[in-house]
């Protein structure tokens, strides 16, 4: 194996996109008015919960769960995008950790795992799930988001379906062309990995734009009003 292959699928992409992701995403359709406010919504109460932002990236997110009261520790792979949240959420601890291999905390330690379209960058979900298993405290909660398996289906128009593959396509909406490479996975290799992980699911939600996207973008807010676009789950954790 090469060294390009060794290294975190999502390292390069968010190298090169840190800067431009810092000062658009905050406030990009598609992120502020559609798959952020979906996920969020799937939060409990987590006042003086113990959070880990797993995918940090530049902090949008460890910002919100600071407001509402938690203690946030960031983890991302890209040191650029790090730098990026120790500035935007300065009371929330970031270190740099790598999904694939296995995560620099004690067993038991967060009353909830946060992850905002980090996991899409993850060949092997049974160990990714696995690990943030081990990191949860006995009912502790895991909310995620990804890639909606209809719409990358749609989109990627696999030969077949049934495979978890990796699929590379162009961002241009943060500057300069990026090509950026993911997997694409049917829904059992979605929620079979949780279930492995003794996570019971708890519930699911697919991703409704807001007014506030039809106001920035009133063409394409027809379409993600009518297709899906990502998908959102919460489970929790069972007790041994």
């Amino acid at each position: 194996m090469t060294d390009e292959q060794e290294r975190p699928l999502a390292l390069p992409t968010y190298e090169k996109l840190a800067d431009e992701y810092a000062k658009r995403a905050p406030t990009k359709p598609f992120n502020a008015d559609l798959e952020r406010p979906t996920t969020l919504g799937l939060l409990p109460d987590i006042e003086s919960f113990d959070v880990l932002d797993a995918g940090c990236g530049p902090g949008i997110t460890a910002e919100h769960l600071l407001e509402r009261g938690a203690s946030v520790t960031g983890i991302d792979v890209s040191p650029k995008m790090l730098a990026h949240a120790r500035e935007r959420a300065p009371a929330g601890r970031f270190l740099r950790a790598d999904f694939g291999e296995p995560l620099p905390f004690e067993s038991n330690h967060f009353d909830l795992v946060y992850s905002s379209l980090a996991f899409d960058y993850v060949g092997d979900w049974d160990s990714l799930f696995s690990e943030l298993g081990r990191v949860l405290r006995p009912h502790g909660i895991l909310v995620f988001s990804c890639g909606h398996p209809v719409a990358d289906t749609l989109y990627f128009d696999p030969d077949d379906y049934f495979e978890t593959e990796m699929v590379s396509d162009e961002w241009t909406s943060f500057g300069d062309p990026v090509e950026v490479s993911t997997y694409r996975r049917p829904l059992a290799a979605i929620l079979n990995p949780l279930l492995n992980a003794r996570f019971r699911l708890d519930r699911i939600a697919e991703s409704q734009p807001t007014e506030n996207f039809r106001e920035k973008s009133p063409e394409t807010f027809e379409r993600v009003s009518r297709e899906p676009t990502f998908l959102s789950i919460r489970a929790v954790m069972t007790a041994d």
